[in-house]
């Protein structure tokens, strides 16, 4: 058994297998995956939503943190695993690059693949997958490993189809909140088909208009007589090559043909209602709000703050949260996990302030005993002062337990300020 399984690890099977989504299959099929993602993402409205939840997600760093039920959730200086996770993932690309890599391919295919190389039980680097090329395999037999274990195959088709199996241990799998058996979940692309579709055809129209110089009508022929077909085909083209954009103005026919103008007004088809009713179905299923995709017919100052609260809230938090238990699981070992140690994102990007916002925020916290100088000092980006790690806050105060029993009203008391002398 350990000789098999050493073997199904990564190395190279003799039998040549591909996936169903595997390009050179479609290729043999006539079929061009990347005409059909390029044209996806060739609508503005798709792309707009996928942007803006990379964007949203590469620009938070995740960070080591534990929990204590006396000191609660204090952060863990990790300098090795925070450079993995928020500098260099690998020597070929960047944090930033990496998490919109994945959050990208998590929100296109509705499931993104990544490989934990440990060495000596540390994590050494993370590597992207394509979520084209891996496939998921569930043993309900247990024949390989525990009963129901999964297993991710990948086929490396940048060198030669090459297949590698890796145990459910080694990848960390994110996927979007809708799954039918909580494995692999939906693409937002496959549920909006028709809408993406509409959209697209809407946007091919428009740039025909365009083409032919924004005339969209159908030309009525009526001739007297018969003519063949190749007779037909000429007449066309010769109706059309006057037609035509950078052609005269003038449509010469002969005598006996008469020409009528079928025309469809776009109003009149409603095409701006129906795009925008689209539109907003699909930012609608991405969680997005109308003016993330620049519709601001209905916003304004306040209703984009609490819009850009409600995305946090309602759709960013739970994919986090999916993050944070993923990489929890993964990349932090169970008997460190059941100590307290988990890793979570930190959301202090999402919420700046303009700076004299963020100044009376952080002069609030310090003055209150919230947090100490130095860490508000640390926010505006000014240096360590020694003496300045401490937490400060007025001295009027005083704790509610001496405030219920009268001490501080007693003579020669000096809690909650000066002393009070008896009248």
């Amino acid at each position: 058994m350990g000789l098999f399984k050493n073997r199904f690890k990564q190395q190279e099977i003799k039998n040549q297998t591909y996936s169903l989504s595997d390009k050179n299959l479609l290729s043999l099929l006539g079929i061009d995956s990347n005409t059909i993602n390029s044209n996806i993402l060739g609508e503005v409205i798709f792309y707009t939503c996928l942007d803006f939840y990379c964007k949203s997600v590469s620009k938070l760093s995740e960070y080591k943190y534990s929990y204590d039920a006396l000191k609660g959730q204090e952060r863990i200086i990790d300098t090795s695993l925070d450079s993995i996770l928020n500098l260099e993932p690998n020597p070929y690309m960047s944090a930033k690059t990496f998490k919109s890599c994945v959050e990208l391919q998590r929100n296109f295919y509705g499931n993104a693949y990544v490989w934990n190389k440990f060495i000596n039980g540390k994590l050494d680097s993370r590597w992207i997958l394509d979520s084209e090329s891996v496939t998921v395999w569930q043993d309900n037999e247990g024949l390989f490993d525990n009963a129901n274990s999964l297993w991710y195959i990948w086929y490396d088709k940048n060198n030669g189809g090459k297949k590698y199996i890796f145990s459910s241990d080694e990848i960390s799998h994110y996927k979007t909140d809708m799954t039918w058996d909580g494995i692999m979940g939906i693409a937002v692309k496959d549920v909006l088909s028709m809408q993406l579709d509409t959209l697209r055809q809407g946007e091919s129209y428009i740039n025909k208009l365009y083409k032919s110089g924004m005339f969209g009508d159908k030309i009525l022929l009526q001739y007297t007589g018969d003519l063949d077909s190749s007779a037909k085909d000429e007449l066309v083209k010769g109706v059309e090559r006057y037609g035509n954009l950078n052609s005269s103005k003038f449509l010469p026919l002969p005598v006996s043909i008469k020409a009528d103008l079928l025309s469809m007004k776009l109003s009149d088809a409603e095409f701006s209602a129906i795009s925008n009713t689209n539109a907003l179905r699909i930012a609608g299923a991405f969680g997005l709000s109308p003016n993330i995709i620049n519709d601001y017919s209905k916003s304004s100052y306040a209703n984009s703050v609490s819009q850009q609260m409600d995305f946090y809230v309602n759709s960013l938090s739970p994919v986090l949260q999916m993050y944070k238990q993923e990489d929890t699981r993964k990349l932090i070992p169970k008997p460190i996990r059941d100590k307290g140690i988990f890793l979570e994102y930190s959301t202090k990007e999402l919420f700046k302030l303009d700076p004299s916002a963020h100044m009376d925020y952080l002069v609030k916290g310090s003055n209150n005993g919230l947090i100490k100088i130095n860490e508000a000092r640390e926010e505006l980006g000014y240096n360590y002062v020694d003496g300045a790690d401490i937490l400060v806050m007025n001295g009027n105060l005083a704790p509610l337990d001496i405030i219920k029993s009268g001490a501080n009203y007693n003579k020669n008391s000096t809690v909650g300020g000066d002393n009070v002398n008896e009248k």
